[in-house]
């Protein structure tokens, strides 16, 4: 009887070993991913050095455009890192140009190619958002303009803090 339990236990552990050396083909397959080139190209102009920190190539091309060429995992970092540095300057903007109470969050949200700006229900104001969303949605540009997919428009949305789902206002950018 004990030599059964054991034989069962040295199946299972034999097992357990083969299962776990699966796991390096997983590994494999995302340093796969990480190869992968990505590139973009971004004007002088809308160029703030952000995203050099994390390309792995730097090149000039004929028309004095920068072409960063990075690997997936650096493009998300810098991607990432770039969104919360933009997003964090409006931020700021907003913070100067409005009381306390005006709003919770403001982020740019890349699927929705939009600035979002969560607004305290009863604190918006049609008037100034008119005003100040082309100043937002240009400082927004230096973000969507070094993505490999520059987008035609974006827009500045001004939404229910507690429902983004209510839009209180949305004003939409030509990215030039």
């Amino acid at each position: 009887m004990k030599r059964i339990i054991a034989l069962s236990l040295a199946v299972l552990m034999i097992a357990a070993l083969f299962c776990a050396c699966g796991e390096k083909k997983d590994e494999a397959s995302s340093s796969d991913a990480a190869a992968k080139t990505v590139k973009t190209v971004i004007a002088p102009a809308d160029d703030d050095g952000t995203a050099e920190k994390y390309a792995k190539n730097v090149t000039t091309d004929s028309n004095g455009n920068k072409v960063y060429e990075f690997d997936s995992n650096s493009y998300s970092e810098y991607t990432r890192n770039h969104n919360n540095k933009v997003s964090a300057s409006i931020t700021q903007d907003i913070i100067k140009a409005h009381d306390t109470g005006f709003g919770q969050y403001c982020y740019i949200n890349d699927d929705k190619k939009a600035v979002i700006i969560g607004v305290n229900p009863g604190k918006y104001d049609e008037a100034s958002a008119k005003k100040e969303a082309s100043s937002l949605a240009e400082k927004s540009f230096a973000y969507f303009k070094g993505l490999t997919e520059v987008p035609k428009t974006i827009s500045v949305q001004y939404v229910n803090a507690n429902d983004q789902n209510e839009v209180y206002g949305s004003f939409e950018f030509e990215v030039k």
